[in-house]
């Protein structure tokens, strides 16, 4: 989680009120397969509580990472409805391919990009709706590694996910975030992507450089990885949409599907 007043590298501090643009470097993990679901996500809050997600996702039946991304109007509507503004689109990206996501405001429009930074292949567009022109100020959920699988083999040799920056209208976010990955009543985020708690073997960390990185816990050698089925307690009394950010991993019950 991101909230207000973190601290850039430059010694400023966040104004989300005043934010325009939200961009992340990742490494993806080194994964070429799974069997639900598994997404690198970048997410932000406007004034009115609508949602903004691009991402790189892997999905079953495929080597190769596409770019995805939803826009979420109400996140008290049940069930959730979420509406695409990418679905299986390039840029295609391989396992453990450097990747750039970017959601900023442009002649008073919220657009996106996600490019990977290896081949160069970007893909850019405008959320089309009537999104509000501001972003809310709190407790934001940037980033998230998302995942609709059980199976802890899916992840034995992922090696890291890395979020290498996290800058704000080009300013590098250096303190202030915090790991939201279970309930926790000392902190109140906007909005939690997922809701649920990550499992085990999956851990998160962070080098002196502020860098973030998500790994696969070693508690059963690959060899012997059988599925895993974690309980599922959702996090309730917060609004959730789908994933974990700045954190860790999470499962959730209602699986985004491509068209």
């Amino acid at each position: 989680m991101v909230p207000e007043n973190s601290q850039f590298a430059d010694g400023g501090r966040l104004s989300w009120e005043n934010a325009t643009a939200v961009n992340v470097v990742i490494r993806l993990p080194n994964m070429s397969f799974t069997d639900s679901p598994t997404l690198a996500v970048e997410s932000v809050m406007v004034t009115d509580g609508a949602i903004l997600q691009v991402a790189a996702g892997l999905y079953p039946n495929s080597t190769i990472w596409l770019a995805y991304g939803w826009y979420i109007r109400n996140l008290q509507a049940y069930p959730q409805t979420y509406d695409w503004v990418l679905n299986s689109s390039k840029p295609e990206m391989a396992a453990a391919s450097w990747v750039s996501l970017s959601i900023y405001l442009s002649s008073g429009h919220w657009r996106y990009r996600i490019e990977d930074l290896s081949t160069h292949d970007a893909m850019s567009g405008e959320y089309a709706f009537d999104v509000a022109p501001a972003l809310k100020v709190g407790d934001q959920e940037v980033f998230a590694l998302e995942s609709y699988s059980t199976s802890n083999v899916v992840f034995a040799h992922m090696g890291k996910l890395i979020l290498k920056t996290l800058d704000i209208d080009g300013r590098k976010v250096s303190g202030g975030w915090y790991p939201y990955g279970s309930w926790d009543t000392s902190h109140k985020p906007l909005f939690v992507v997922g809701g649920l708690n990550p499992p085990s073997y999956i851990s998160l960390g962070e080098s002196e450089n502020t860098t973030l990185k998500w790994s696969y816990q070693e508690w059963a050698s690959p060899a012997q990885a059988t599925l895993h089925n974690p309980v599922l307690t959702p996090i309730v009394a917060v609004p959730a949409i789908v994933a974990l950010g700045v954190t860790a991993l999470v499962f959730t019950i209602k699986k985004r599907m491509k068209r």
